[in-house]
Order: structure tokens, then C-alpha cells, then sequence
């Protein structure tokens, strides 16, 4: 590094340092939420591609080259950190941005069989890309701190930047998209913008970074013959738990949003709607995230967690059994959404960078990237299993007719139907497991310790 900031705080990084590199978190947003809220509608209802082969084309090298990037990724990162700083990562993921944003939504047009090995190749790739700066950003936010609070912070700044985002992946996009005529070319316009500014994005996280001290533990490299001793850590393995079952119903909520506003609150123009909402939700992020970090200092992380991810739920099946209301309650129903997931979100990751911190302080190995990777294999390939597969295997069970879909034609009450169950039902239910995790099975210490983790 050839410059740090002076000591503001435990770890010496000042404001601007910690907005800046948390910006990088909007290209990580965008890569997770676009092709989650629009591939799967995009290859349906522009490409005519049934719900179950186009979540299919997309699943498996979401989950099958995801898991092995990660991986590879992760253990790498922790392996090179003394001979390639984290921050280096990022910016080979800015250069190749762009393109593997474009990639899967530029399906010719050809057979079905030469569609879906278009989109899954190209999937692969955007995987790739997606790894390559994901793992080892999470990676140095655990590595900011030697404070649980100030890493609450850290994560209520990467938080707050998520709600950025949003903004843009599901409040911009789907809008332009709409504004172009939601059309292929529309489509192809629009990712092309979202790679620039991922792209932007990146650079700016990248440049920042280089005030970051390296850590200087020297704690020793966690290889990957040692991953299965990973989830011998209790309280790691009870936080991937929890983020499977979460983000399996993140992945069916994003994908199912677009035929619940279409089909289900039968809205003429669904991608502007969903816009309208997006940004709202995006607002609510962004101002909730410093609020949770608040309340989780004085009612403990744990409680904080729980609190939010059950009103997320709960707000989630309301939701469903009212979907014909008129819209500016689905804007509030959007809002206080938002606000909960910006509790749970910040909590889990401050959480899981207390699990980093742990395993450095008490067993003496640096996990930070194996942690990291497998919380974004987590992440990755739950939100594509329920954003694929299940949320496919729902709209088919409940009889949605993509090529009715394509030509205009009204879909059945059964298949209206299908959308709130994708929607509304099974994400909701989700988030309320997850709580229930986090409530039963961790345990923290007093709230005057910082509301860290004491035992799992």
C-alpha cells in the first residue's frame, strides 16, 4: 500500500474511506439483482422460453461454476494476500464487468436448444466475473476492524450502499428497459449501462482500498483441504443455515416480483411499476441501515436480526392475500420491506465478519476468504435455486403458459395463483424460518459487550 488515513477510530479509516470502498457493494448488487429480476422474465416473456428450461438454462452454472469459483476464489485470495492485496481482485472484476453483464441477455434468435447453450455458457462466464470481485471484497470488509461495533458500522455502510443498488438494478432497470419498449433491444441497452457503472463502481472501491491497512496477523493460511473443518465452527455453520433458507426465498421473491406485479396486481405497465416500488424499497435502505446499526447497539445483534427478518416475513404474506390494493399502500408495503431487509442484511454480515475475526483471534488461521466463499456460494447459488428452479417449477405447477405470456393472452386463475405462492407464500414463510434460526440456536453475549457473538 502506499499510503493508510490517519487514526479515526479503531481502525484508522475515515468516513470518506469507508463510503468509498462501500460503493463497491452497488456492483455486487447489481450482478446478484438484475439477472434475478429480469433474465428469467426476459427469457420468457421476450425470448418465448418455458419458465422451467430457462430456469434450468440458468441454474445450473449459477450453482455448478459458482460453487467452484467461489471456492477457488476464496482460498486463492487467502493464499496470494501477502503477494496480492484483495484489492487487485476488484479491479480485474471492473474490466470484465461490462461484458458479463451483457452476455446472457444477448440470446440469438435460434432453436430453444442453441438459446439455453447461449444462456449457459454465458452464465458461466458472468459467474466467473461475479466471483472474481465478490469473494475477496466481503473477504477485506471483515478484515477493516479488530471492533465488533465498528464492523457493524462497516456493514451498515456496505448496507446503506446496497440500498444504491437496489436503486439502480431494480428501480432504474426495469424502468429503462420499459422506457425502450421492453423489447430485446431494450433488454441489451439496459445491461450494457448497468456493466458501465458496475464497472465505475468498482474502479472507485478499488482505488479507496489502497488506504486500507493490510492486517497484520500473521495467522495462517486456511487451505482447501481444511474447508470441511469450516462448519466444525458452530456458530459459522448456524449463520449458513440461516442464509440458505434466506436467500433460497430472496431468489423466488426477485424472480416472482415481475408476474406478481403483471399478473397477480394486474398492472398494465409492470416493469415501471416495479420501478416506482424498487426505488422506494431502495430509499428505505439506504435511510434504515444506520438506524439498525443503532438499535442492534442497544438491544444486542441478535434480537435486532430477528425483529427485522420476522417483519420482513410477515409484511411479505400480507402482501400476497391483498395484491389488488390500490398502489400507494403496495408503495408503503414496499417501504417497510426494505426497511427490515436493511436490519437482517446488516446484522448477518456483521455476524459473519464477528465468525472471521473469531477464528483469527482464537484459532489463530486467517478464513477470511473461505468464509467469504462460502457465504457467497451461499448466497449464489440460493438465490438462483429459488430464483430458477423453484420459482420455474411454481409458475409450471400452477400452470403458467409462456407462450400465452409471449402472445398477450391472459393467464389463468391458477396461474395468478402461482405468482402470489412465488411471490408471496413461500418467501414469506422463508424469512420466518430464518429467524426463528437465528433466535433459537445463537446466543450472544450482554448488550454491554457490543452484542457480540459469545457462543453458537
Amino acid at each position: 500500500m502506499s499510503f493508510t488515513d490517519q487514526a479515526h477510530g479503531t481502525s484508522g479509516l475515515t468516513r470518506p474511506t469507508k463510503a468509498g470502498f462501500a460503493l463497491g457493494q452497488v456492483a455486487g448488487q447489481l450482478f446478484r439483482d438484475a439477472p434475478s429480476l429480469l433474465l428469467l422474465f426476459y427469457l420468457t416473456n421476450v425470448m418465448g422460453i418455458a419458465p422451467a428450461i430457462a430456469g434450468a438454462a440458468i441454474f445450473v452454472p449459477k450453482v455448478f461454476f459458482g460453487v467452484i469459483f467461489d471456492l477457488s476464489i476464496g482460498v486463492t485470495s487467502d493464499r496470494m494476500a501477502a503477494r496480492m492485496p484483495r484489492r487487485r481482485w476488484l479491479l480485474i472484476g471492473a474490466l470484465a464487468a461490462p461484458f458479463a453483464m451483457l452476455g446472457p441477455f444477448a440470446v440469438p434468435e435460434a432453436t430453444t436448444t442453441i438459446q439455453v447453450a447461449w444462456v449457459f455458457v454465458t452464465f458461466s462466464a458472468y459467474m466467473a466475473v461475479y466471483s472474481t470481485f465478490s469473494v475477496p471484497y466481503l473477504a477485506q470488509f471483515a478484515e477493516m476492524s479488530s471492533d465488533p461495533v465498528e464492523r457493524t458500522e462497516l456493514m451498515g455502510w456496505k448496507h446503506g450502499f446496497t440500498g444504491l443498488g437496489v436503486l439502480l438494478s431494480s428501480s432504474f432497470a426495469p424502468m429503462l428497459v420499459n422506457s425502450l419498449g421492453m423489447d430485446r433491444r431494450a433488454h441489451l441497452i439496459t445491461m450494457v449501462v448497468l456493466g458501465l457503472i458496475s464497472m465505475s463502481c468498482l474502479l472507485v472501491a478499488w482505488r479507496f482500498a489502497g488506504r486500507i491497512r493490510q492486517p497484520a496477523s500473521a495467522a495462517k493460511i486456511f487451505a482447501l483441504k481444511d474447508l470441511p473443518r469450516a462448519f466444525g465452527d458452530r456458530r459459522f455453520s448456524i449463520l449458513c443455515l440461516s442464509a440458505v433458507v434466506m436467500t433460497v426465498g430472496a431468489g423466488i421473491s426477485y424472480a416472482g416480483f415481475p408476474f406478481f406485479v403483471k399478473y397477480a396486481m394486474a398492472r398494465p405497465e409492470p416493469l415501471h411499476d416495479i420501478g416506482v416500488m424498487s426505488a422506494i424499497m431502495a430509499v428505505a435502505v439506504m435511510a434504515g441501515s444506520p438506524l439498525w446499526v443503532m438499535v442492534a447497539r442497544r438491544i444486542g445483534k441478535k434480537r435486532t436480526y430477528v425483529i427485522a427478518a420476522s417483519g420482513h416475513g410477515l409484511v411479505t404474506l400480507l402482501w400476497g392475500q391483498m395484491a389488488d390494493v390500490p398502489m400507494p399502500v403496495a408503495w408503503g408495503l414496499a417501504a417497510v420491506m426494505a426497511a427490515c431487509n436493511a436490519g437482517w442484511g446488516t446484522i448477518v454480515l456483521s455476524l459473519l465478519s464477528d465468525c472471521i475475526a473469531h477464528a483469527r483471534d482464537e484459532h489463530g488461521e486467517n478464513r477470511a476468504g473461505t468464509y467469504s466463499a462460502i457465504w457467497s456460494v451461499i448466497e449464489k447459488a440460493g438465490i438462483a435455486f429459488g430464483g430458477t428452479l423453484v420459482v420455474g417449477a411454481l409458475l409450471s405447477a400452477w400452470g403458467f403458459d409462456a407462450a400465452a405470456a409471449r402472445a398477450g393472452v391472459a393467464q389463468s386463475a391458477e396461474a395468478i395463483a402461482g405468482t402470489i405462492m412465488a411471490y408471496s407464500v413461500v418467501p414469506g414463510l422463508t424469512k420466518l424460518i430464518a429467524a426463528f434460526i437465528i433466535w433459537r440456536f445463537v446466543h450472544e453475549k450482554p448488550v454491554s459487550t457490543e452484542g457480540t457473538l459469545a457462543h453458537a
